[in-house]
C-alpha cells in the first residue's frame, strides 16, 4: 500500500476564516447524502479562497465534528496494469468507473467506493464499510466490483494515493453540498506530486441549479466550471507511458491558474 505522509495537525491557511460560519452536525448532513447526483466542479487558485469563504457566509453552513472544520481524506485508487478507468474518462466515454478506498479522518471509517458517471452524466456512488483499507479486495468488494463493472475483480490493484484537506458546507435549506479541497498530494509508491495552490470545488445537487449561491459567487469572479478528476491528473504526472493527448487543454488551463499571483 503506498503511504503519503502528511501532518494532520497543521493548520489551515484560512481557518480564521471558518471560524464565522454557522455549523452542521454530520447527522444534519447525512440527510444531504446525494449518493445519485449532478456534479459541477470549479478549479481556482488559493489566492481567490479568502474572498469566497467570506461571501458564502451567509448562504452555507459547514460542518464540525469534535470541533474540527477541516478534515484529511487518505484515498487508495484501483486500476488494471493498462489504466482501463483512466482511458475510459481520457477518452470521453459516457459510462465510466473508479474504484477507491478511502478514509475519512472526520470519522475515523474506511470505505471502498464505486464510482459511476452514467450515461446521463450523472454520478452514482455504491460504497461498503471497511475495517482498514488493504491493498488487496476482499470478497465483499470483488463481489461489489463484478456485481457493479462487469469484469473480473482480479484484474485490479493500487495505483495511485491521493491525500488532500477539505471543508464540507450545505447550504441553508440542505439541498446540496459543498466541498472545496486543498493540499492536493499525489503518490505512486515511488514518484510524488503536491498541488499546493490549487483548489478543487465541488457543488453536489440531485438536480443542476444554476442559480446556486456558489455557483452565482464564483462566476461574479469569473471562475468558470470546469471538469477535473483528481485520479487522472495524478495519473498523468506521475506516469510516462499513459497518453493524455485530450487532456491537454485542461493542463494549460491548470498551469495558468497555478501561476496567478
Amino acid at each position: 500500500m503506498f503511504t503519503l505522509v502528511m501532518n494532520k495537525n497543521k493548520t489551515y491557511p484560512f481557518q480564521y476564516l471558518l471560524n464565522d460560519l454557522h455549523t452542521v452536525t454530520l447527522d444534519e448532513l447525512d440527510t444531504v447524502r446525494l449518493l445519485d447526483r449532478k456534479d459541477t466542479k470549479f478549479v481556482f487558485n488559493q489566492i481567490h479562497l479568502p474572498l469566497i469563504l467570506e461571501k458564502v457566509k451567509p448562504f452555507y453552513k459547514i460542518l464540525e465534528i469534535n470541533n474540527d472544520r477541516v478534515f484529511t481524506y487518505d484515498t487508495t485508487y484501483f486500476d488494471t496494469d493498462d489504466f482501463l478507468f483512466y482511458n475510459q474518462h481520457h477518452n470521453g466515454e459516457k459510462k465510466r468507473f473508479k474504484i477507491r478506498s478511502r478514509t475519512y479522518s472526520s470519522t475515523n471509517q474506511s470505505f471502498f467506493e464505486i464510482k459511476i458517471k452514467n450515461n446521463k452524466d450523472r454520478t452514482v456512488k455504491k460504497r461498503l464499510l471497511v475495517n482498514e483499507m488493504n491493498e488487496a479486495l476482499g470478497e465483499e468488494e470483488k463481489n461489489l466490483v463484478s456485481e457493479t463493472i462487469g469484469l473480473p475483480s482480479n484484474q485490479y490493484t493500487p495505483k495511485l494515493n491521493i491525500e488532500f484537506s477539505r471543508i464540507t458546507l450545505t447550504d441553508n435549506s440542505f439541498n446540496e453540498r459543498l466541498t472545496i479541497d486543498t493540499d492536493l498530494s499525489v503518490l505512486n509508491g515511488t514518484t510524488s506530486k503536491i498541488f499546493d495552490q490549487l483548489v478543487i470545488s465541488e457543488i453536489k445537487q440531485k438536480k443542476y441549479n444554476p442559480k446556486s449561491a456558489f455557483i452565482q459567487i464564483l462566476r461574479d469572479l469569473n471562475i468558470q466550471e470546469m471538469r477535473f478528476s483528481k485520479y487522472c491528473m495524478g495519473v498523468l504526472h506521475l506516469n510516462d507511458n499513459v497518453k493524455y493527448n485530450r487532456f491537454k487543454p485542461r493542463l494549460l488551463r491548470i498551469n495558468k491558474i497555478l501561476t496567478q499571483t
